[in-house]
């Protein structure tokens, strides 16, 4: 559901640091870049409810970690903002206990020999459940430009450290 990528480099950490000099002159971008992360997002002016955010992290080898990468790379995660993602989270959290709410009320009519009417909240949360799983599908379509743009300032500051 979020879209991730890692990039091969000797040095990632460089690229974090190439990141440092390019975000100044950036227009269109704004973020944090920290020794080993890196958090890129739309300027203010340009964002919107969909606008998306980019996670980067330098992971290096090693050897003890059966989970570490084998060389040296960058990776990065676009997410949306994490106010958009726990609005989701949220929602999803409301149609379940309103799913579970139905099924409990509809088991009881069941067991007392009352037409279980509110069984019908089980197949509606799963509809609104849906509906919801295909809103995040349509933000990531709305802020597929602006991914592209955050995507374009890590390949300018990769291509700044080739000769490294």
């Amino acid at each position: 559901m979020r879209p991730v990528f890692a990039l091969e480099h000797p040095e990632p950490t460089a690229v974090l640091g190439a990141l440092t000099e390019l975000l100044p002159d950036e227009l269109a971008c704004e973020g944090m870049v920290f020794r080993e992360h890196a958090v890129l997002r739309i300027v203010p002016a340009q964002r919107h409810f969909f606008s998306p955010q980019l996670e980067l992290e330098a992971q290096r080898p090693d050897p003890d970690d059966e989970y570490a990468p084998a060389s040296a790379r960058l990776s990065g995660r676009f997410a949306p903002h994490p106010h958009v993602w726990t609005l989701f989270v949220a929602i999803y959290g409301l149609i379940a206990i309103g799913a579970t709410a139905g099924a409990m009320w509809g088991l009881a009519q069941w067991i007392l020999g009352q037409p279980p009417w509110t069984l019908l909240a089980v197949p509606a949360g799963l509809a609104l459940a849906a509906f919801v799983y295909g809103a995040a599908f349509i933000g990531q379509g709305l802020g597929a430009e602006q991914m592209y743009l955050l995507r374009s300032l890590v390949d300018r500051a990769v291509s700044r450290t080739a000769g490294q």
